[in-house]
């Protein structure tokens, strides 16, 4: 059995590399404890288990494809989200990756002379800690350009995937295990509170599909309008013009068995039941402790759509949220959220 693994592994080289990245799949898809190699390490590791069956040679041309081809793969997938990053947090991005990779560099050297390291399992360990697979590629290049014989590149070349298969894996436990517990606890901070806190400034919510909070920043209620208020006799654009500051806009007037627009020029009278609409807190504190609260049913059934907007018009450059909001077109409109560029903050009313 294993003689006729041996012929078929060496008769049929270029259907065994495929072979190894397919059981590499089905390495890198299981997870324990929501850990798992992934699709790279787990074909490293199959490469390394076929390898020891037999030695399946394979052509340069292949390899620098299929190493062009990765590139190609990161490169198409990265690269867009990459120039966006760059467009809108300048040179951090850029600072942070020189960073990582120069330090990284100086410890993989340092670590490699230590231990007198070959060429192979020094670029091997610099791939595999980094978790920088395109490495691989360029240091089996870099090998073969190197005056030495056949038999030494080879070996060379052969030892870079042992030693990245073997780095990996401590590579991503180690960056994991660094972020989730050693950073937090060398800046002092509660990580689990730092998500959270970041997920609510951002306008993330954790809540299931379906499931809702029962706040409302936004109402709509409706309030009598007593003879002594300073509204009656007033026009509705007058008395909104009175709240400008707090964005409340009068919808409809009941006025005996009818049910009144709220035109602007409409003339407010004592007894009226006006459906008033703005913030949550704002109707809580400046109108409900001042007016007689009412449940109309038929006053305050009015349609509301929440929408995805796309704003283009050069209007509101340099405008706040409460200029625009003085807009007659905006009277039954809110600001709920806002996403500028990548980022989702909640709306600031200085906006």
């Amino acid at each position: 059995m294993l003689a006729w693994l041996h012929d078929f592994l060496v008769r049929y080289p270029e259907l065994t590399l495929f072979l190894v990245i397919s059981a590499g799949y089905w390495i890198g898809g299981f997870k324990i404890a929501g850990f798992g190699l992934g699709p790279v390490t787990g074909s490293l590791f199959a490469g390394i288990l076929v390898g020891q069956f037999a030695e399946a040679p394979v052509s340069g041309m292949l390899k620098s494809f299929l190493f062009l081809l990765f590139l190609f793969g990161i490169g198409y997938s990265v690269g867009p989200q990459f120039l966006q990053s760059l467009r809108r947090d300048g040179l951090k991005p850029v600072l942070l990756a020189l960073a990582c990779t120069v330090t990284g560099l100086i410890v993989a050297v340092a670590v490699a002379r230590s231990l007198k390291l070959d060429p192979g399992f020094s670029a091997g360990l610099l791939s595999g800690a980094l978790t920088e697979s395109p490495a691989m590629g360029t240091a089996t290049e870099a090998i073969n350009q190197l005056p030495l014989p056949d038999a030494d590149k080879a070996r060379y070349v052969a030892h870079i995937a042992v030693a990245d298969a073997v780095c990996y894996v401590f590579g991503t436990a180690g960056l994991i295990l660094f972020c989730s517990v050693i950073a937090p606890a060398l800046l002092g901070v509660d990580l689990r509170e730092e998500a959270l806190a970041l997920e609510k400034k951002l306008g993330i919510s954790r809540q299931k599909p379906g499931v809702a909070s029962a706040w409302r920043k936004f109402e709509l209620r409706a309030f009598r309008l007593a003879a002594e208020s300073p509204l009656a006799g007033r026009t509705v654009a007058e008395a909104e013009a009175g709240a400008r500051d707090h964005r409340l806009f009068i919808q409809h007037v009941r006025r005996g068995e009818r049910i009144l627009a709220a035109e602007m020029g409409l003339i407010l009278e004592p007894g009226d039941v006006l459906s008033i609409s703005g913030r949550r807190d704002i109707i809580v504190e400046r109108v409900g402790p001042r007016a007689e609260e009412v449940d109309d049913r038929e006053l305050l059934d009015l349609p509301i759509a929440s929408l995805d907007v796309l704003v283009q018009s050069p209007d509101f450059a340099g405008r706040t949220v409460a200029e625009v909001g003085q807009e007659d077109w905006t009277r039954c409109v809110y600001l709920r959220s806002m996403t500028r560029g990548a980022r989702r903050c909640p709306s600031p009313p200085a906006w």
